[in-house]
């Protein structure tokens, strides 16, 4: 059986007060936190946690600073999960990537002091598999998040090259 990591790192270093306290406690729980003096660094070894739980108590805590309009993570969690923030169980997030790249950018709409962040993965794995390497980047800023994994640009290259009629098809 394969292993497959993603390693990931976000630039710049995020100022702690750029960050609702529900952002930073879902942060922290989806990639590693370090903390340099004002700020937080986050990065994974193995990639991005999927699946978190945060404990309610901390949750509604932490609810109490966020406006739902500038925090899609704060609505989100409002909305769906309205029962187990009342509640004293863990609430359990599922499908976290679908969500962080959000609350980086939201991260940076309302600092002053951000105006984008870039994101670094690098897709490796334990056995020599053709689909278990590559890579992805991302550029995050307030209006859009912009992101291409080298399977896409493999993609665009192939295209090109068969425009050029340089190959006569694309990839295997």
């Amino acid at each position: 059986m394969a292993d497959y990591f993603t390693p990931t790192v976000i630039d710049p270093v995020i100022p702690l007060a750029a960050m609702v306290p529900i952002e930073r406690i879902f942060l922290a729980q989806v990639f590693d936190e370090e903390l340099i003096g004002e700020t937080a660094y986050y990065f994974s070894e193995d990639g991005a946690n999927d699946l978190i739980s945060l404990p309610a108590n901390e949750v509604r805590a932490a609810l109490e600073a966020a406006m739902p309009e500038t925090s899609r993570l704060a609505q989100k969690l409002i909305d769906e999960q309205p029962d187990a923030i009342l509640g004293e169980d863990d609430i359990d997030l599922d499908m976290c990537g679908d969500l962080w790249a959000d609350v980086l950018q939201d991260i940076i709409r309302r600092s002053p002091d951000l105006d984008h962040l870039t994101v670094t993965m690098a897709f490796s794995c334990s056995k020599m598999r053709p689909d278990g390497f590559g890579g992805l980047a991302m550029l995050i800023t307030a209006g859009t998040v912009r992101s291409e994994s080298t399977h896409t640009l493999f993609d665009r290259f192939y295209a090109e090259a068969q425009a050029n009629g340089e190959i006569g098809h694309g990839h295997s």
